[in-house]
């Protein structure tokens, strides 16, 4: 299945394109709407330039218990916990007010292929 979104800034799309940023994640919702290993996604950024990944592992965590490895995984920031709790926690609670830190995450590794 080609699955095709954009970040919600062109920023992240430019850490997909070096190399930096090597995951990404999503409030979980139920199994049958969760990536799969294999996956193909294009990601477009606002100039609607594209780049293809394949999802290589997928797994549910909660919020709460996100480590360094899978901030350093989303390259975003300085690359720290920290940095990936507040910026994260702001999004997450945007999208639903009701947001709480032990809610289940979706995460999702990819790889580019194009």
């Amino acid at each position: 299945m080609i699955n095709r979104w954009s970040f919600d800034n062109d920023e992240l799309f430019d850490l997909v394109k070096t190399n930096r940023k090597h995951g990404t994640c999503c409030l979980y919702s139920n199994d049958a709407d969760m990536s799969k290993n294999g996956d193909i996604n294009i990601i477009y950024n606002s100039k609607n330039q594209e780049i293809k990944i394949q999802i290589i592992r997928v797994r549910k965590c909660r919020f709460c218990d996100i480590d360094e490895k899978w901030a350093k995984t989303e390259g975003e920031g300085d690359l720290s916990l920290e940095y990936w709790q507040q910026v994260h926690k702001k999004f997450f609670t945007n999208e639903n007010p009701k947001f709480k830190p032990t809610d289940m995450l979706e995460l999702d590794e990819f790889v580019v292929i194009e």
